[in-house]
């Protein structure tokens, strides 16, 4: 009889074991995170694969995505609840109205991007550049990086003749010489370098006039069926980039497998990336630059008030840095 109760005992202590697991399973809010193939997001997928976005209550599913157009484009329709937009394509999600909001940097660190010029094309300085083929991708950081640096010298708008190119497939345009320079962002720039064995200089890094990386941007119909939870996932956010500060050679092998890429790559990458989450002066300044380059180039209707929108941020990050400031070290 002893033996049967202690049984009976022991079945219900399981059962009850197994429903509160259960229920805390189900607690956990299902997340579709767009997450763009890029070192750039490293604290996303970092933070997805080491469990910390489920630390705080959250069941996510990672949806690979391409570009900041296509995340845009995915948060827009509903296919993905969190993703994260570079500064240029997010001025253009304010822009359009799409309906997202931007709660926190997920990286930083415009020195990603660089001008990087053939040998034999004798290009010397930005100058130089005049009458010269230089692939760019149209509407993009380094786009308005280049815009400035020829704007500071004096240089005439259509003093270049601009190849419109992918960060993809700007380097064998270089490569090829059918482009006589290239303005892209890491990796891309370090790989084309040391693809051509000498036959290519880095003329010039952009970090001080445009800033890289980007924010982490929520759909507002997710944000109003979860009120209580955004300031969690900035939270978690912070938390992964943290890791990803703290353990780098371990986040680029994690990050390398995402991409498929050798995880010396990403590592070469992160040397010119903070995955800082604050939007500090330099960068909000940066933000209002891209919107009056992008309205001046009619790639939106009309120059936003960047501030408007990136309130929203500030409050959350307010209350983040205000109960977990440990994070930002």
């Amino acid at each position: 009889m002893r033996k049967h109760l202690l049984g009976w005992i022991g079945a219900c202590i399981t059962a009850s074991m197994l429903i509160t697991a259960g229920a805390h399973a189900q607690d956990k809010i299902k997340v579709r995170f767009g997450i763009l193939k890029t070192a750039s997001q490293a604290a996303f997928y970092v933070g997805a694969k080491e469990g910390i976005f489920a630390k705080y209550g959250f069941d996510v599913d990672v949806k690979p995505l391409t570009t900041g157009v296509e995340a845009n484009q995915a948060l827009a329709a509903g296919q993905v609840d969190w993703s994260g937009g570079g500064v240029e394509s997010t001025v253009v999600a304010w822009a359009t109205g799409l309906p997202f909001t931007a709660y926190s940097m997920y990286a930083k660190g415009g020195d990603s991007y660089g001008i990087l010029v053939r040998n034999d094309a004798h290009i010397k300085s930005v100058k130089d550049l005049k009458g010269k083929k230089v692939a760019v991708p149209q509407g993009t950081a380094p786009a308005e990086g280049l815009s400035q640096v020829m704007q500071l010298n004096g240089m005439a708008p259509g003093s270049v003749h601009r190849v419109n190119a992918t960060y993809g497939n700007m380097g064998q345009m270089l490569v090829s010489g059918s482009v006589d320079a290239m303005v892209g962002l890491e990796p891309f720039v370090t790989l084309t370098q040391q693809k051509m064995e000498g036959k290519a200089t880095l003329l010039m890094r952009l970090g001080k006039y445009v800033q890289g990386g980007g924010l982490f941007l929520i759909t507002n119909a997710w944000a109003k069926a979860h009120p209580d939870k955004v300031a969690d996932a900035v939270t978690a956010l912070w938390e992964s980039q943290k890791w990803v500060r703290d353990h780098p050679a371990e986040a680029a092998k994690i990050q390398a497998k995402f991409l498929n890429v050798d995880p010396k790559i990403v590592a070469s990458t992160f040397k010119w990336l903070s995955y800082n989450p604050l939007v500090d002066k330099f960068t909000a300044t940066s933000i209002k630059k891209t919107s009056a380059y992008l309205a001046k180039e009619h790639l939106i209707s009309h120059d936003v008030d960047t501030a408007k929108y990136l309130k929203p941020l500030q409050d959350v990050v307010g209350q983040v840095k205000a109960k977990h400031a440990d994070l930002l070290k």
